[in-house]
């Protein structure tokens, strides 16, 4: 995982903006355009995570890093669960492999579930992580895990602040899991549906 990003600043730079963004690689996210943003797509074995992400403002930088608007960004990832020691609560496994990784590489580190950001659907975990310096200076980010076969989808948005909260509790409601492979013709059916809408 790009670890340096966890909590800090995305690179800044344009994408042409297309009705498809591809891939480097077969492995990495890919974003359709739709009426109000992005949907975002990541495939991973037979399954794919998908998410929204709204807004005018908003503007990819790479496969990965997603400004989404007043100094706020998001990363999205998978980890695999060969990282997280093959537990059974992939959940509290991931966000606990994130804590262990800051406590190496900080001075403190302060954390806990956001169920207020849940909503209704239980099967996903948000994780406010705070992380110190020995100078006192903070970066903070909201981890959304999604269990999926082999590992954890997350969507992590940096800082975490009470006005990016309902961007995340948006993003939340539409991170989902889909038991099928994200082929080439999936995501042409996809943009075909999307442009149908506009």
């Amino acid at each position: 995982m790009k670890c340096l990003f966890r909590l800090s600043v995305l690179l800044l730079g344009g994408v042409l903006f297309v009705s498809v963004i591809s891939a480097q690689s077969a492995t990495d996210p890919i974003y359709v355009k739709v009426a109000d943003g992005w949907k975002g797509l990541y495939g991973h074995g037979n399954e794919y995570a998908e998410f929204h992400v709204k807004g005018d403002d908003v503007k990819l930088q790479d496969a990965y890093h997603v400004l989404l608007g007043n100094g706020v960004g998001l990363m999205v990832s998978f980890v695999d669960k060969k990282e997280l020691r093959d537990q059974k609560d992939l959940l509290s496994a991931h966000a606990q492999w994130e804590i262990d990784y800051w406590h190496e590489h900080a001075s403190k580190v302060e954390s806990n579930v956001r169920r207020d950001l849940m909503g209704s659907d239980k099967g996903l975990k948000v994780t406010e992580i705070r992380v110190f310096n020995d100078k006192g200076a903070r970066m903070s980010s909201y981890l959304v895990g999604l269990p999926a076969n082999d590992g954890v989808f997350v969507l992590s948005v940096s800082p975490a602040r009470k006005d990016v909260d309902p961007v995340v509790k948006e993003l939340v409601s539409s991170f989902k899991l889909v038991h099928q492979k994200l082929d080439p013709e999936r995501v042409k059916n996809l943009a075909s549906k999307a442009k149908a809408h506009d």
